[in-house]
């Protein structure tokens, strides 16, 4: 064997002094989850960095939660410690560098910061919503119409979820009798699959977008590491970018999922989702019966109004006719009385223009023409107006008062 020939044992032996001598004590380490599994209690981790900026890993160890750190620390941070042990989740823990001359190096986890969890998703959070209203997909889908009456709806939700039968339960007995068809699209409400599966049904929703009025996106409430899945930058951008109204019922009283901001409605619970469509389909029969009851009332009013014309029309012709009769019957009394005067007055006028007219026709009557001195030619019985009805040798008459006399031209 040569001077600077080892074997794997005296390495890893070496490696393991080196490690002990320098990291003797536990340290806090920051990283992010890769994967996680389990057996007899025991977690075995795969811990990584990335790249800030190119998101590629850039550092990568094998970490082990003993099942007896496990329990000690589920007790310690209560029900939100089992969420923080979830792929994707960056983490703060506190790590023994343990170096095995048979199994390599391994972290061993002996404690976890829940508040550093929570602090980088929520800075996550922020630069989310600032990228959301960079591309101004911030208020996309509330500008979507909701259609007034929305009685098909594409429900997504985990069909194990409490809030989906709390939501089926509201919306199928609600007091009213209602009808309102859905159809559920499977998807995990948490975890490592949630936003991928909850892009899918709504890719599958997209296809048949003709048969829905709107998605309702619901699941049982749950905590803010349960609920970190609705703040992914993908879901987000895939719920404001839907071309049909997304409503969401996530579960949580105080605070909102990046989800419920950018969808067309958000809703606490599920049965306030149910609640809100029931609502919507009442308010419609409202307005539609208020119309009926305005239709009826402006219908009565136009009808007694037409009555009350009728009324004083009947009126006003009973009334123009008794006076037409009245005028009448005084017009005849009138014409009654005054009509002999009339005659008697005409006719006293007529037989004073007929004396009149005879004693005209008398003065012009050719004997008092010859009373008074004139005398009337006669040729052949014919009287002569003009010299020129005469020729020489024509006998002609004269005729006087008192007779005639013959003479020859």
């Amino acid at each position: 064997m040569t001077k600077n020939q080892h074997t794997l044992l005296e390495v890893n032996q070496f490696l393991k002094r080196v490690v002990t001598a320098n990291l003797p004590e536990t340290i806090w380490v920051t990283c992010e989850i890769m994967q996680i599994g389990s057996s007899r209690g025991h977690y075995y981790i795969d811990l990584i960095e990335k790249d800030a900026i190119t998101q590629q890993i850039v550092a990568q160890s094998q970490a082990v939660m003993w099942s007896s750190t496990f329990y000690r620390l589920k007790k310690k941070i209560g029900a939100n410690f089992k969420n923080l042990l979830q792929s994707g989740i960056q983490v703060l823990v506190e790590v023994k560098v343990d170096f095995s001359e048979r199994y390599g190096l391994k972290l061993v986890i002996e404690n976890i910061n829940p508040a550093y969890t929570l602090g980088q998703m929520e800075m996550q959070r922020q630069a989310t919503i600032k990228q959301l209203k960079k591309e101004k997909l911030f208020d996309k889908n509330s500008e979507l119409l909701l259609p007034i009456v929305p009685q098909r709806i594409a429900v997504i939700s985990s069909p194990k979820a409490a809030g989906l039968q709390d939501f089926l339960q509201e919306l199928t007995t609600n007091q009213y009798d209602y009808k309102i068809d859905y159809q559920l699209f499977k998807a995990a409400m948490q975890g490592q699959f949630s936003e991928r599966e909850i892009i899918e049904a709504l890719r599958a929703i997209e296809k048949r977008k003709m048969d829905f009025d709107a998605v309702v996106l619901i699941r049982g409430g749950g905590s803010k590491l349960d609920l970190s899945g609705f703040d992914s930058l993908k879901l987000c951008k895939t719920i404001a970018n839907f071309s049909l109204p997304i409503l969401t019922g996530i579960g949580h009283e105080i605070d909102e999922s990046i989800a419920d901001l950018v969808a067309h409605t958000s809703l606490k619970t599920p049965t306030a989702v149910a609640t809100f469509l029931i609502e919507k389909l009442l308010n419609f029969e409202l307005a539609i019966n208020q119309l009926q009851q305005t239709i009826n009332n402006q219908t009565q009013q136009y009808l007694q109004q037409q009555n009350l014309l009728l009324e004083q029309t009947e009126q006003q012709i009973k009334y123009a006719a008794k006076t037409q009769l009245f005028n009448t019957g005084r017009m005849l009394e009138y014409i009654e009385n005054e009509l002999p005067k009339v005659v008697k007055s005409r006719l006293r006028s007529a037989s004073t223009k007929l004396d009149l007219l005879e004693k005209t026709v008398e003065l012009l009557s050719p004997e008092m023409a010859l009373k008074r001195g004139f005398t009337i030619t006669t040729k052949n019985g014919k009287i002569i107006r003009s010299k020129a009805e005469l020729n020489e040798s024509d006998v002609i008459e004269t005729h006087f008062k008192d007779g005639k006399v013959r003479s020859i031209i």
